[in-house]
């Protein structure tokens, strides 16, 4: 019994060495052991006299966890989550005379679709349109920096197609 005894002895000594020597290297490469929440926020764009931005949320209680966050502040006011849903990928927002889009998608699975939220002025809630994927959410911010208004969803679907599966020019003799 003696034997096991300082067999567990050294191991356990081995294994405190092992954790401060570890501690010690993340704290020389400005690192920890434990990750800790980063919280970014980034720039923000005015609409209907409120700022709005993305705030990005890496780390916390599960390590590599990404989530992003549209805040809004009211002037001086304290910012607040623009509504309960997170993302993991977003665009936007662009914000118009009548109206603020972003889009975003909440999970990295395949099968989650993009969404195209529109917030009108002096709302309280924002309206989602499902988008197939970020190409046409792109799209559609794009038309809408440029002035266009958003395309209703059967003509981005048609669009999708073309883009995807474009007809075959062979049979008009064209070269």
């Amino acid at each position: 019994m003696g034997q096991v005894a300082l067999g567990f002895r050294s191991l356990l000594i081995k294994l405190a060495v092992f954790v401060i020597m570890a501690a010690l290297l993340a704290w020389a490469l400005g690192g920890t052991l434990w990750p800790r929440a980063e919280v970014v926020d980034f720039d923000p764009i005015s609409f209907d006299g409120r700022e709005w931005y993305w705030r990005l949320s890496v780390g916390g209680r599960i390590a590599g966890q990404m989530r992003w966050i549209l805040m809004v502040r009211d002037g001086a006011g304290e910012p607040r989550p623009w509504e309960e849903r997170t993302w993991v990928e977003v665009a936007g927002p662009v914000a118009t005379e009548e109206m603020l889009c972003y889009a975003g998608r909440a999970s990295f699975n395949p099968a989650e679709p993009w969404r195209l939220a529109k917030v009108e002025k002096a709302a309280t809630s924002s309206s989602h349109i499902v988008m197939p994927d970020r190409l046409a959410v792109e799209r559609q911010l794009e038309r809408l920096k440029a002035g266009l208004p958003l395309e209703d969803i059967e003509h981005v679907r048609r669009q999708r197609n073309l883009v995807l599966d474009p007809p075959d020019d062979s049979a008009s003799g064209g070269e």
